[in-house]
């Protein structure tokens, strides 16, 4: 009887690390699922806000720029995971196409598209390559995005407090869930 008991603890024993492991990642994974339905919720405020011009949106037209420079502002400044800037180039670097920035996953986040995948954002930016930006340089920054503060006429209505305000809120709820 005894050697049926140790057997049995045995086999137990890894059943609950397994159990442990499989409640730890579907948490991860919810919270994952969380941070991107509320960064979708942005774009879609975002989107809503500023519209779009023959099916792209208006905030990836022009102030690309300053809405990453925003949004990794207050994401830097309250979630522990930093983010980077990325840079959508042509093949030979000459040409800046988008601005967005990198999140802790990998994945790509912008105003406009939300959150995807580097082969989705490739998809939509053929023949083209992706650049990151560890190192954070505001004349760079500036330089891709053609100037941070200019004018947008393909996106008219831009405002740069409305769209920091929004962006503040998206933080806000993703700070409030990390302190959960």
């Amino acid at each position: 009887m005894r050697l049926n008991s140790i057997v049995l603890l045995a086999l137990l024993i890894p059943l609950c690390s397994c159990g442990h492991l499989v409640h730890t990642r579907v948490a991860s994974t919810t919270a994952e699922q969380r941070r991107m339905e509320a960064l979708n919720r942005l774009r879609n405020e975002i989107n809503s806000t500023y519209g779009f011009r023959d099916g792209t949106p208006r905030i990836n037209l022009g102030p690309c720029g300053p809405f990453a420079k925003a949004f990794r502002e207050q994401w830097n400044a309250r979630l522990g995971e930093k983010i980077n800037f990325a840079f959508v180039m042509s093949r030979d670097g000459a040409f800046c196409h988008h601005v967005l920035i990198r999140l802790p996953d990998g994945n790509y986040f912008d105003g406009g598209n939300g959150v995807i995948s580097e082969s989705a954002l490739l998809r939509l930016y053929p023949e083209s390559r992706i650049d990151e930006m560890r190192v954070f340089d505001l004349k760079l920054l500036d330089q891709r995005s053609y100037g941070l503060k200019r004018e947008y006429p393909e996106c008219p209505d831009y405002s740069n407090s409305t769209t920091v305000r929004l962006i503040e809120n998206c933080v806000s709820s993703l700070t409030a869930e990390v302190q959960k």
